[in-house]
């Protein structure tokens, strides 16, 4: 490790250590750290696939990614690595409105220097970033219960969590005809891709958005043995052999170390292709696992179960005949930051009207008030338009306007993020929490009414 520039350098954090951002430089060296970092301490792995994964997002371009944005905690007296993360930036849609998240992603902290606090640190960081970048939300996937101390809920599933043998996937007959196969992608298919991408997130509530950039950057310039590296196939109307009009695109993974093969997703342009054309792409997912299986050089690995990550209302379960097997009891989930409510129910609040002007309650006049732990949220509404969303303190728990005595509902700790972005209804939170209420029948009903249950997709995110 060479001198750092002052420009580098984000912190002190004293004993030896500083915080600062990477340099290009340095990709190699950083991908060895977390490679060991994220050992598999039962095998003795190295986790090479987070080493390619940090090597692609240090040492190339990344559409939104800077390396000012990667934070290494260095000990310069020893001259070594200590900690270090990644702070990703999207650009997602909650039911069809936009708006930035921020991603922590890669949390490490060697072994030696564990318990120090470093990680905290870095998400103080982070979360001032957020901040001045007008991040409404963070998210991030990692340690169960562990980012909960940092402000973070459960509040997205972030995989469908379906897996089956691959045996229950239809194979082609000899003397079938194949009307619809899959074929590489051309930088061509980039726009195709997009749209696709895009028009789908309309069945989530909330969903990425891609960029053409990202979505070259996810086809095409990142590792094979990345973590989060996926390969992408069009699907085509086929005749005599010939690859003809693109009608769909699937992101699929083969993993053959672990037997595992995946579909990330699976879009159709039209939805009449879902009965015509999604037993063509299942069993020509079934001859790529077969060639994934017979290029391993153990000849003992091969693809034998798939994972569906699709959410359990994709189009694809209602003609799959069961090939694609039962949804899982429990679903993995993501944690979720929301440091200001009032400021992202103002961001949203279109949704919320819409959502009130085709129920019972349009034309709405009155308050919600939402009590937390520290605050409450006083959303005001004038014949069904949100005319102000205030946060009042607990300091201010005595004034008429803050409604910390006369709160519509209460939700405590963290409870509301899960009902905010549709993992949970209100009647689950109800029951998950003793001590939450949803006021009168009709209250909670306004409430049901302005966050309903309802699924999200998003295992495909730009990493």
């Amino acid at each position: 490790m060479t001198d750092v520039s002052p420009e580098k350098i984000i912190e002190d954090l004293g004993d030896g250590l500083i915080m600062r951002s990477a340099r290009r430089e340095e990709a190699d060296a950083l991908a060895e750290f977390c490679a060991k970092v994220f050992i598999d301490e039962e095998s003795g792995t190295e986790a090479y696939w987070i080493a390619e994964w940090i090597r692609d997002l240090v040492g190339k371009p990344h559409p939104t990614l800077s390396l000012d944005d990667v934070i290494i905690v260095e000990d310069v007296e020893k001259g070594r690595y200590a900690s270090t993360t990644t702070y990703l930036t999207q650009t997602w849609s909650y039911d069809g409105i936009e708006f930035e998240i921020g991603r922590p992603e890669i949390v490490g902290t060697h072994n030696d220097y564990r318990n120090r606090g470093l990680v905290r640190n870095q998400f103080e960081v982070m979360h001032r970033w957020a901040s001045e970048r007008r991040h409404h939300v963070q998210i991030v996937l990692g340690i169960p219960g562990y980012y909960r101390q940092f402000g973070y809920e459960y509040a997205l599933h972030a995989e469908g969590g379906r897996q089956t043998s691959i045996h229950t996937f239809p194979r082609w007959g000899d003397k079938e005809e194949r009307k619809f196969r899959l074929r590489e992608p051309t930088v061509d298919d980039v726009p195709f891709i997009t749209k696709l991408l895009n028009e789908s997130a309309k069945r989530s509530l909330v969903s990425p958005i891609f960029r053409e950039k990202e979505v070259r950057y996810l086809t095409f310039d990142r590792t094979d043995r990345s973590a989060v590296c996926h390969r992408t196939a069009i699907l085509c109307k086929s005749e005599e052999g010939v690859f003809g009009e693109p009608i769909g695109v699937m992101m699929y993974a083969m993993v053959t170390p672990i037997d595992l093969g995946g579909i990330l997703r699976l879009e159709m342009s039209e939805p009449r292709y879902w009965r015509e054309a999604l037993h063509s792409a299942l069993c020509e997912f079934v001859e790529l696992a077969d060639k994934a299986s017979d290029e391993d050089p153990d000849p003992e690995r091969a693809i034998k179960s798939v994972r569906q990550d699709m959410q359990p209302d994709h189009p694809a379960y209602v003609f799959d005949d069961g090939a694609l097997g039962q949804p899982p009891e429990r679903q993995y989930g993501w944690y979720v930051r929301v440091p200001d409510v009032a400021a992202f129910l103002r961001k949203i609040s279109t949704a919320l009207e819409r959502r009130l002007e085709e129920s019972l309650h349009a034309g709405f006049t009155g308050h919600l008030v939402l009590r937390f732990d520290r605050d409450t949220v006083n959303i005001a509404f004038k014949e069904g338009r949100i005319t102000d969303v205030v946060t009042h303190s607990a300091a201010h728990r005595n004034t008429a306007s803050s409604g910390w005595h006369t709160a519509t509902a209460r939700f405590p700790g963290t409870s509301f993020l899960p009902v905010l972005f549709g993992m949970r209804s209100v009647g689950e939170t109800l029951l998950a929490h003793t001590d939450a209420n949803a006021g009168s029948k009709s209250d909670r009903h306004l409430i049901e009414t302005l966050f309903p249950k309802r699924s999200s997709d998003l295992m495909l995110t730009l990493t």
